[in-house]
């Protein structure tokens, strides 16, 4: 379906089911836009690359890019909206946002990383990813390509374990699951999430960006522990990921880490001096063997 054609149909389904004012998505010829209330954004698409010879382009990331008459409000509820009325109608909307955005780019393997609300995984209390699906089902993108991240932290300690058991809705769908970890998170906060990844619930990937190991390091025994942390998880093929890499220190400090997946300005730049940054062709169900170390 071309992409005019598909805008339409989604703005009538959200004006429609939501309820809402003006239509959501919008399109300028060159990216697809969203609006919610005051809010207005589209998306950043970011390579993450497998860290191998020459770091083909394994996939890609998404995050919301706000314009600039937002509130920094407005940005962080974009994330974080926790209001029941809004939460789902905004996370589905971005999620949208950057599905449409992803098309244009016409990246015909490697997988999308989409974030998901906590909140909205805590509202919606049964058939997570179904209505998700009709949206990347009329994309023409595979489900199995994509990959609900969901984060991690102090905030939603105490709803861990409920928000990793629905992430299993998803799996149940055939999208893939990352757990990501927030920069604040501590070691003895992930070690304990660690154990019931491996126990019960294992997700295809965990992540963590380059802040949470810069704080690690200041911990007694921390870049050790992180180390077995690391070893744990891809002993039982969970890949690793680490992003926001921006020089070479970043680089080296994940040396001993030895990820499977890294991300960050740095690797962008030492990918666009290979001869060979182009994306391989990897089917989801060998992922794990393919990657794992």
């Amino acid at each position: 379906m071309p992409l005019h054609h598909l805008i339409d149909t989604f703005n009538q389904r959200f004006i429609e089911e939501n309820k809402l004012d003006k239509a959501p998505f919008s399109f300028d010829g060159q990216q697809v836009s969203g609006h919610f209330g005051t809010l207005n954004f589209t998306s950043a698409l970011k390579p993450l690359y497998q860290n191998t010879l020459n770091y083909p382009v394994r996939g890609h990331d998404t995050t919301p890019l706000v314009y600039r008459q937002a509130s920094s409000t407005d940005a962080t509820n974009l994330l974080y909206a926790s209001e029941p009325t809004n939460i789902v109608c905004l996370d589905r909307l971005s999620r949208t946002v950057h599905m449409l955005n992803y098309l244009l780019t016409s990246h015909e393997e490697g997988e999308l990383f989409l974030q998901v609300n906590p909140h909205h995984v805590l509202s919606i209390k049964k058939d997570h990813g179904a209505y998700f699906e009709e949206i990347i089902e009329r994309c023409g993108l595979p489900v199995n390509r994509v990959v609900i991240s969901l984060s991690l932290g102090k905030t939603f300690e105490h709803q861990a374990f409920i928000l990793l058991d629905r992430l299993n809705n998803y799996r149940d769908r055939g999208y893939q699951i990352a757990v990501r970890f927030d920069d604040l998170a501590g070691l003895d906060l992930v070690e304990n999430y660690g154990r019931h990844f491996v126990e019960k619930f294992r997700p295809d990937f965990v992540r963590f960006n380059i802040p949470f190991f810069q704080n690690v390091v200041q911990e007694t025994l921390g870049l050790k522990r992180a180390n077995q942390l690391v070893n744990t998880l891809r002993n039982n093929q969970i890949q690793i990921i680490t992003a926001g890499v921006r020089h070479q220190e970043e680089s080296s400090l994940l040396e001993s880490l030895n990820p499977n997946i890294v991300g960050g300005s740095w690797y962008e730049s030492a990918a666009s001096n290979s001869d060979s940054n182009l994306i391989e062709p990897i089917e989801p169900s060998s992922a794990k063997k393919t990657l794992s170390r």
